[in-house]
């Protein structure tokens, strides 16, 4: 097996950049599309100078990962790291913590920091987002917490004013939440997941909106919240850019290996392949 770059990016800061050579991530790959970024709207490969040239361009920068891959979480470090270097990190915000963290995000602010002080909730492991959470920390202008607490996703779950007028979006999400969980939810309880998820991109969403900088600022969540057509900028009128982090197996074709919208136009506007790695079937566990 070849090893070769995931990543080499130059960081447009003004009109002098980092240099390309300055960011190197290493893994084992056969698949040459792996490293590669794809614009998914003019269907090309692109270069990294490119793909940052249109990051300082809009808002918020919604970058999309599998959370139990590891490679994502590097290459969320990597990019904040590159982009404080640069001079052009601004707010990091995360689905991960909640707004009732705020508090504690903005008191440990400054330095790294434990999942005791910013009272990190349990169902995201601190393994899988200390080395993001801890650079955005110590870089960023400020590190947000986006998401809905546990109380006030039950709140929305029992909440019937809770909908959306777009009915093929509602299909489609009421199909990826049955997919989602093996098929074993009753159909009866859909609808009330779906208006939790709406009322959550629905909330990360005012948040992104209403702490954006001069500068490039990062929204690190799971892929079908950073999706155009279902996600937080399906929500919210917002100025973002997404990109999604998408593993592949052993097909060279992004058409294979991108998912294709419900609706005209693309899921996302950028997308960096990733190897392939081994998921867990949490479906297995689950008795029919």
């Amino acid at each position: 097996m070849n090893l070769i770059k995931l990543v080499t990016i130059g960081v447009v800061c003004g009109i002098s950049a980092v240099s390309a050579d300055d960011w190197k991530t290493e893994i084992k790959s056969n698949n040459p599309i792996v490293g590669k970024i794809w614009d998914n709207k003019e269907h090309r490969f692109i270069t990294q100078q490119q793909l940052f040239d249109d990051m300082n361009k809009k808002d918020w920068i919604l970058l999309g990962e599998n959370h139990e891959t590891e490679i994502h979480h590097l290459l969320q470090t990597e990019i904040i790291d590159q982009l404080a270097q640069a001079n052009r990190l601004g707010n990091v915000a995360f689905e991960m913590a909640n707004t009732e963290q705020q508090k504690v995000l903005d008191r440990a602010l400054g330095t790294a920091s434990n999942p005791e002080q910013l009272n990190w909730q349990p169902g995201w492991p601190w393994e899988w987002y200390q080395s993001p959470v801890n650079m955005a920390l110590v870089n960023a202008n400020r590190v947000l917490g986006t998401d809905l607490t546990r109380e006030q996703q039950m709140q929305a779950y029992m909440d019937e004013s809770i909908d959306h007028a777009n009915e093929s979006y509602k299909n489609f999400m009421l199909e990826i939440l049955y997919e989602g969980h093996c098929g074993k939810l009753p159909k009866s309880q859909l609808g009330n997941m779906l208006r939790v998820q709406i009322a959550r991109d629905e909330q990360m969403g005012s948040v992104l909106r209403n702490h954006s900088t001069d500068k490039v600022d990062l929204y690190i969540a799971g892929n079908m919240h950073v999706r155009k057509d279902a996600g937080v900028p399906f929500h919210t009128s917002l100025s973002s850019l997404s990109v999604m982090m998408l593993s592949v197996g052993d097909s060279m074709d992004p058409f294979q290996i991108i998912p294709d919208s419900y609706q005209d136009g693309p899921i996302a506007d950028y997308v960096i392949f990733t190897p392939e790695v081994g998921q867990k079937d949490h479906c297995s566990r689950i008795k029919g």
